[in-house]
């Protein structure tokens, strides 16, 4: 009976044990001996690169990234309608922290600018009999009408890798980020203001250039329910729209 509670407690010890779960130690290395005794807990989420000495040029000390604490990154979007990429233009600002108990999330937040064309991002309403003279399905906005959107929102991010599980690299990495937004629509065919909220989901992929610098491309997905101020009787449904697009980006950014 001794023998079989010995090896019940060793049984659950080693299924209770994560091998690839890093100790005190093993989270700040100061030399690559440890990465050549256990890079399979290193590579698995994240990577050691190094900078270029330009100077004397050779490679400097190797940094581990999953130190990285902080993350700052532009980018400038365009539409990802090949046909009509010109038909928005954008910029947005991100800042990111990663968690320190969920070792590959990160938090933070957005700011973003889109300057679009009105039927780029959503569509007039249907016109209906007896509907009001205010009413938005009575401003039947023409091609080409121009709209300003802007956003600010807080989220969440996962850096992973594995789309780059298929290439040996060390120094290329995806995210994921979601965030919560409040919008505002400025259109320019009957002057009005448009606020509400949505969601913006972002999938990038991104080269760390140094250990600070990174640079890449990402898409962008934006849903968002926006109102205007009634006038006379109006109804909700009656001055909202539904907004949508896709987006390209170019990012670059650093990490600090």
């Amino acid at each position: 009976m001794k023998y079989l509670l010995l090896l019940a407690l060793f049984s659950h010890t080693l299924l209770a044990a994560d091998p690839f779960e890093l100790t005190d130690e093993e989270k700040n290395p100061e030399t690559e001996e440890i990465l050549i005794k256990k890079p399979e807990k290193y590579l698995r989420h994240d990577s050691m690169i190094y900078d270029l000495n330009t100077d004397l040029g050779i490679k400097d000390q190797r940094k581990y990234t999953g130190t990285d604490g902080n993350r700052i990154s532009l980018a400038g979007h365009i539409s990802a309608d090949y046909e009509h990429f010109n038909d928005m233009l954008g910029v947005d600002f991100n800042y990111m922290h990663r968690s320190s108990k969920y070792n590959q999330m990160w938090y933070g937040l957005q700011l973003f600018q889109q300057k679009t064309m009105f039927d780029a991002i959503t569509q007039n309403q249907d016109v209906k009999a007896g509907d009001d003279a205010n009413d938005e399905s009575q401003f039947q906005r023409p091609s080409g009408t121009k709209a300003n959107v802007f956003g600010a929102g807080v989220g969440l991010g996962y850096r992973f890798k594995l789309l780059m599980e298929f290439f040996p690299t060390e120094d290329v990495f995806e995210n994921i980020d979601v965030f919560a937004n409040f919008i505002t629509m400025d259109e320019k065919f009957i002057n009005r203001k448009y606020n509400g909220y949505g969601l913006t989901t972002n999938y990038g992929i991104h080269k760390r250039s140094s250990t600070n610098f990174f640079y890449g491309g990402k898409l962008s997905y934006n849903l968002a329910s926006v109102t205007r101020k009634p006038i006379g009787d109006e109804g909700k449904s009656d001055r909202s729209f539904a907004l949508g697009w896709l987006s390209l980006g170019l990012e670059l950014g650093f990490f600090f």
